[in-house]
């Protein structure tokens, strides 16, 4: 990633931080003073994305230091980790916001003021979907991955919204109908349903953030590209290419290639050409190619 778009994305990073301290304030303050569960969360949340905004934009900023002294291999292996870390803590969150939906309704539900808290929730709901969409128009293939779990916040973040503004119009509705004493229930029950359809978002995190760090196989689609620039720098070069390895660091992808050379005077310009070809053709996944050639010669 060029210096450009590391400070682009810092300067987003800290519009998104100052977005998420506003919202995070309000969603608290609103929380505590109608007793709602889902609006703290909703709150909490926000107040929780702003320490996670903050800890991506210290390991933005971190990242672009120097770093061979002490990162012989770079520090791309940083992203994961922060990653990793946001998804530990929503998880976290969401699992102590269900247990406490869980108690309030096995105990008999919680009666809240639907009418305050559905103002909050429709003013929440458009800034969260202000934010999100702001972002995604600065979206582009040489963003960060930590760009892009950001992204993935605010939309978790708008989605939740968006459910607490059906729950509590819900909720509002039914106080006006015979089933009125049902209405203490629907704080809690959209704070279950909730919690137990976006428990996937952290998880997925979690998981690709993991694999990552461990040096798994990367998506579908990057072996797919790496293969096949593989077999055609394999069929443009007298050369035998092997590859040995793929793997995706956070912005870097790693290729380890094996040579077995078959014409050794014309070893060092056959595998120039493969260089320019294998770069030119894993340049559209917008990721720092770590190209590794190994030339292995058969024992006599």
């Amino acid at each position: 990633m060029c210096e450009k778009n590391k400070i682009e994305d810092k300067q987003l990073l800290i519009i998104s931080a100052l977005a998420a301290l506003s919202f995070a304030v309000m969603g608290v303050v609103v929380g505590l003073m109608s007793g709602s569960i889902v609006i703290l969360f909703d709150g909490g949340y926000s107040l929780i994305g702003l320490l996670l905004t903050m800890l991506s934009l210290a390991a933005s900023g971190y990242m672009r230091g120097s770093s061979r002294s002490q990162f012989a291999f770079g520090k791309a292996i940083i992203e994961p980790i922060v990653v990793a870390i946001k998804g530990a803590v929503i998880l976290m969150l969401l699992g102590f916001s269900l247990s406490s939906a869980l108690n309030v309704f096995l105990s008999g539900g919680r009666e809240i003021d639907m009418s305050f808290v559905a103002v909050f929730g429709f003013v929440n709901l458009f800034g969260c979907l202000a934010v999100w969409w702001f972002l995604v128009k600065q979206n582009e293939p040489k963003r960060s991955g930590l760009f892009i779990a950001e992204i993935k916040l605010w939309k978790m973040d708008a989605v939740v919204s968006g459910a607490v503004c059906a729950g509590l119009i819900v909720g509002l509705i039914l106080t006006y109908t015979p089933w009125y004493a049902y209405a203490v229930y629907a704080d809690s029950v959209m704070m279950l349903l909730i919690g137990a359809y976006f428990i996937k978002v952290p998880l997925m995190m979690l998981i690709g953030a993991f694999r990552e760090l461990l040096m798994m196989k990367p998506s579908k689609e990057i072996c797919s590209l790496v293969h096949e620039s593989v077999s055609e720098a394999n069929g443009s070069s007298p050369q035998e290419l092997m590859l040995t390895g793929i793997a995706k660091v956070g912005p870097e992808l790693m290729v380890n290639i094996n040579v077995n050379p078959k014409k050794s005077h014309q070893l060092l310009p056959d595998l120039h050409k493969v260089r320019l070809i294998l770069n030119n053709k894993l340049a559209r996944l917008s990721l720092d190619v770590k190209l590794n050639l190994d030339i292995v010669t058969e024992a006599k």
